[in-house]
């Protein structure tokens, strides 16, 4: 992934405001498909109507879709929390607030400011500290571009020649391998009797210049980080006394960066240490009072930094240059709160209502954008025998265009010829995870000819005199199952057989089948400037497309991207089946989704009626059940106190039904089109155009003849990162 980006800066009148920074409730765990069944082309209607309350029970309970269901790995749109996977728990507001409520001014206070340059602080000795349990506490505002790690405050053993790491350390450090990407807040402890280091992190990355209240506290068995006084991570790894009593004069507390020069830069504020382990409700509690009366009787705290007189309480360390600056800050009362954060059932700020009513009701919001995509059309090595012909891609490009430039979105078509005989003469399996293949169970969607009916488990097996054929030198098709075994092998030798057809073993290098995701590995193809488009088969009533939603983490890597069935791709009657798969892309649930795809009618995400925060997330959507009839569906199993359903989107391209039907999309899936266009993928536009700033400025303090206004993010990728 990229780096997350600095938001906008806020513009105040008159009068200096920090922004709040990114509070708790990582959108954690998600990684959600959407396909679109191949309609009925070959299978009868009797069949589907038996096998249909069936089929709904497997794709609630499991991972993979059973055939004629979407692809998806958890209930669509339901946000969950990290470890947890229920729906998210409301975020910590993020807001600061003054000391004092009323109508003074703001409360002006001291923050340490530090260059990183050899400017951090050590606690003089005179002060004792906390070896068995304490909470740390500070505001900060980090500085972008910090180093790997940067240390905002630790606690290390200056007698130790051994190890570095006895002790505990608070600061940003990087959980990418690739530079500094990815940077989050951390919390790691050692004891002296420990092993290891223990490590807990923050969800998301740090915004930089952004005020942000950190807290971590140990109380002798549990670790735990909190942000804006929201919990995010805790660990039990730990366990005992921090340092022995007799280790205590080879302790030293540091305050932004070490002995190694890891140092932090950006301010701190409001520094403190306490000898207890801190509630989450006490931590709120700090957050509002900011300071604590000189005269409170508080014995666990050790220190409150007020930075009065800095040099009593702290030493530079040895050739330090300067210590760091005093500034003087002023915070208004409570700021606005810019996360905009999506309904329960959305899963971003483009599921926010306020937005896509701005996207609805601003015709600049949804000026004219061209976005390209890159059809992978893969041949042999003569350069013979493509998956699909040009005439499929020029006539399906004509399509796509016709029924997507009447909302402003064209699209750009490049086509990339990929000479690679290996590739073409092997199956691409849609939605088959290979390690089913031959686990004694049968697994529609593994079900193919060329993976052996699943490797034997789908087909009924006679006995065989498996041992007079082992390994004679001849593939034997009848012993060329798991049970025996893939005919000792013979059937994946490529100097006895054609394995492009024989070779059903999944742990054979020359098996003739891959996944899709094998498929864009061996590409590896960039995500980041097309919407790729790959082809892949399934097993049965096929699947006809697959797409990534674009807040999964592959939404712009190369394991991202749709995946079509060719023998449907620019085939007359079937060309709406990519519209609809680029839909699903551009951040559109199924029409149906309200009433279909919940698990239960009392699922919150349920829709009763037009909504912004159920079902599709479109106001301009009656609810409505799965079916493929052009015309309002008749009363079925799945109606939830629903008597009937009329005026039904059944003509919507994000339907089931018939190309003959799906003729458009509605305002507000345009809306969320042109929003995800700006939320996620401006690299897929050739020319970009300023994304839009979809709230307006409001204002957040009035003191006498001043307010003070502040501005939300423009809606763009580095707001999506945050």
């Amino acid at each position: 992934m990229q780096r997350r980006s600095v938001l906008l800066p806020l513009l105040l009148v008159c009068a200096a405001a920090a922004a709040a920074a990114h509070a708790g409730g990582a959108e954690c765990g998600l990684a959600e498909r959407s396909g679109r069944a191949r309609r009925d082309t070959r299978q009868a209607a009797q069949r589907q109507q038996a096998a249909a309350a069936a089929q709904q029970h497997a794709a609630l309970h499991s991972p993979y879709p059973a055939p004629g269901t979407c692809a998806t790995r958890l209930a669509r749109g339901r946000r969950s929390s990290a470890g947890a996977g229920g729906p998210e728990a409301p975020r910590a507001p993020r807001r600061r607030r003054r000391a004092q409520e009323g109508g003074e001014q703001p409360a002006v206070s001291r923050a340490l400011y530090f260059r990183g340059e050899g400017d951090q602080l050590r606690l003089k000795a005179e002060v004792e500290l906390p070896r068995d349990a304490f909470t740390v506490q500070a505001w900060l505002r980090p500085e972008g571009g910090q180093k790997t790690p940067a240390v905002v405050a630790g606690l290390y053993d200056k007698c130790s020649y051994t190890t570095r790491d006895r002790g505990w350390v608070l600061g940003i450090n990087t959980i990418s391998d690739q530079g500094n990407r990815e940077p989050r807040f951390f919390f790691s402890l050692k004891t002296d009797r420990a092993r290891k280091v223990t490590t807990i992190t923050d969800h998301r990355n740090y915004l930089a210049n952004q005020w942000v209240h950190l807290a971590v506290t140990y109380d002798g068995r549990l670790m735990k980080l909190y942000v804006n006084g929201a919990q995010v991570a805790t660990s039990g790894e730990q366990v005992g006394n921090i340092f022995s009593p007799l280790t205590l004069k080879c302790k030293v507390l540091m305050l932004g960066g070490n002995a190694l020069n890891q140092n932090y830069r950006g301010y701190v504020e409001h520094f403190s240490l306490w000898r207890t382990a801190r509630c989450q409700k006490e931590i709120l509690s700090d957050m509002a009072m900011v300071t604590h009366e000189a005269d409170a009787p508080l014995p666990q705290l050790v220190f409150q930094e007020t930075l009065l007189n800095v040099k009593s309480i702290w030493s530079p360390m040895k050739d330090s240059p300067s210590l760091p600056q005093i500034e003087f800050t002023s915070h208004p009362g409570y700021l606005l709160d810019t996360s905009l954060d999506p309904p329960l059932c959305g899963q971003t700020v483009c599921d926010n209502k306020e937005v896509i009513a701005s996207y609805n009701k601003l015709p600049n919001f949804r000026h004219k954008k061209v976005v390209r995509y890159r059809v992978v059309n893969i041949y042999d090595d003569h350069h013979h025998n493509p998956t699909v012909s040009r005439e499929q891609i020029e006539f399906q490009h004509q399509q796509l265009n016709d029924a997507f430039s009447p909302y402003n979105i064209t699209w750009e078509l490049e086509v990339l010829e990929v000479k690679n005989s290996s590739l073409r003469h092997r199956l691409i399996l849609a939605n088959c995870e290979i390690s089913k293949i031959g686990d004694d169970s049968c697994d529609p969607e593994c079900n193919h000819t060329l993976t052996g009916y699943d490797g034997g488990d789908c087909r009924h097996m006679r006995h065989s005199s498996f041992n007079k054929k082992k390994q004679n030198g001849v593939c034997d098709m009848d012993c060329n199952f798991e049970r025996y075994s893939f005919d000792g092998g013979d059937c994946c030798n490529p100097e006895i057989t054609d394995v492009t057809k024989t070779c059903f073993d999944p742990d054979s290098p020359h098996r003739a089948y891959l996944d899709v995701k094998e498929l864009k590995n061996r590409l590896q193809l960039d995500g980041s400037t097309h919407l790729n488009i790959f082809f892949a088969n399934s097993s049965e009533e096929e699947l006809a497309g697959v797409a990534t939603w674009p807040w999964d983490k592959e939404a712009l890597v190369h394991l991202g991207g749709i995946v079509l069935n060719p023998s449907f791709y620019g085939i007359a009657g079937h060309t709406h089946t990519m519209i609809h798969e680029i839909g699903h892309s551009l951040g559109l649930y199924h029409v149906f989704r309200g009433i279909s795809e919940i698990l239960s009618c009392n699922d919150p995400c349920m829709e009763t009626e037009p909504s912004f925060e159920t079902g599709d997330l479109c106001h301009d959507t009656n609810p409505a059940p799965k079916h493929k009839t052009c015309g309002d569906p008749a009363p079925g199993n799945d109606m939830c106190g629903f008597r009937s359903f009329q005026d039904t989107p059944f003509n919507n391209f994000m339907s089931y039904t018939d190309d003959d039907c799906t003729n458009s999309f509605t305002p507000n899936q345009v809306a969320r089109m042109h929003c995800y266009l700006d939320l996620v993928y401006q690299s897929w536009q050739p020319v970009k155009k300023p994304a839009p700033i979809a709230i307006t400025p409001q204002i957040v303090d009035r003191m006498g003849t001043f307010i003070t206004l502040e501005w939300f993010p423009p809606i763009d990728r580095h707001f999506f990162e945050r």
